[in-house]
């Protein structure tokens, strides 16, 4: 394997969000755990190490998120379990933006948090 050197290491993923600690409980339920927070934003973690902050909007006149924008974040449906994890995120307060549509290259649905930004749940058509 090439070892390249370079002078940048990942850190994280950043999510801009309208109200912080309404947004929390909604990452929580995809498996993110308070590291730490604070006015305006909080850093969270999952188990597979990735660090995701909810930042809020800033300054007084800053414009709501743009989830036209938004970077997805994708999830894996276990097991095939489709109508599972679709009722959990729900459950969670999580809005469908979009099922499958007839033609789509993978079998996808995109749910969107307070702001709209996307997460995608990712299964295996039967």
């Amino acid at each position: 394997m090439l070892r390249v050197s370079r002078p940048v290491a990942f850190r994280n993923v950043v999510r801009y969000v309208s109200d912080v600690p309404a947004s929390v409980p909604l990452y929580e339920a995809l498996g993110f755990q308070k590291a730490r927070v604070m006015e305006g934003m909080a850093i969270l973690r999952n188990e597979q190490g990735v660090t995701l902050v909810l930042h809020g909007a800033v300054g007084e006149d800053a414009p709501a998120p743009d989830p036209t924008s938004a970077t997805a974040l994708g999830f894996t449906m276990l097991g095939n379990e489709v109508a599972a994890a679709r009722q959990f995120v729900e459950k969670a307060g999580w809005r469908l933006l979009r099922a499958p549509a007839e033609g789509d290259e993978g079998f996808f649905f995109i749910y969107g948090d307070l702001d709209g930004n996307p997460v995608n749940l990712v299964g295996e058509r039967r």
